[in-house]
């Protein structure tokens, strides 16, 4: 078999939201020009969303959702192309992923390895990945803008635990889960003014206390004589 011109490709080991970015990402890569031609520049392919959803069988909403991901992760840029031809997706540095040399460093491999690992354990319990894998339903980008939306609102522990218990109560529905969280904040309120009532009562307590010393001290600090009469 004539190999001639082949190549091969280094992907580099980044950590990713889940396994469906890790996919798309590698593939991507793969497909990215490493010289600059007419149209592209190294790193550099176009792409149409329904064409990669045919490919994985994912949905193109689920593919743009994963895309905008890594967009914030600084992984790609995406430029899209006028009159619906798709998008130019750039590898953000892919000029130092495809140097060798640039993973010779074994004295930074071990750690480096041990912060992917830790950073991997803490993509898989993010709320994105919770909802796809517990069966909340298809991360639409209307679903993902409406968890996104409870995430800014909430934080991402306080959605993931209301995530977890709307699965316990096999309620796996947004709407749900917002319950919850609400149901939550309203008590952490009751919970922070009682504190604040009780506060004030001991203040107001103190301060009657202090009044009633003042009033009674001067009876017993002026005693005189006693005369007896006869």
């Amino acid at each position: 078999m004539d190999m001639h011109g082949l190549g091969y490709v280094i992907l580099p080991r980044l950590p990713f939201k889940d396994s469906r970015d890790e996919t798309i990402y590698d593939y991507l890569f793969k497909r990215a020009e490493y010289r600059s031609d007419q149209q592209l520049e190294p790193g550099q392919t176009i792409i149409k969303l329904v064409d990669l959803a045919k490919r994985f069988n994912w949905s193109a909403d689920q593919i743009k959702y994963s895309m905008d991901r890594m967009v914030k992760q600084e992984y790609l840029k995406l430029d899209r192309l006028p009159q619906k031809r798709g998008f130019i997706v750039t590898v953000l540095h892919y000029a130092e992923y495809i140097q060798l040399g640039n993973y010779n460093k074994k004295k930074d491999l071990a750690p480096a390895q041990e912060k992917q690992q830790e950073d991997e354990k803490k993509m898989k319990s993010n709320a994105f990945a919770f909802f796809e894998d517990e069966g909340f339903g298809l991360l639409s980008s209307f679903m993902a803008e409406k968890l996104n939306s409870l995430i800014d609102d909430y934080g991402e522990d306080k959605v993931l635990e209301a995530m977890k218990e709307a699965v316990t109560r096999n309620a796996r529905n947004l709407a749900y889960v917002q319950r919850i969280l609400q149901s939550n904040k309203n008590k952490s309120k009751e919970w922070q003014h009682g504190n604040t009532q009780n506060a004030k009562y001991r203040r107001g307590n103190g301060s009657n206390t202090e009044e009633a010393s003042a009033k009674v001290s001067p009876i017993f600090g002026g005693v005189g004589r006693v005369r007896r009469k006869g």
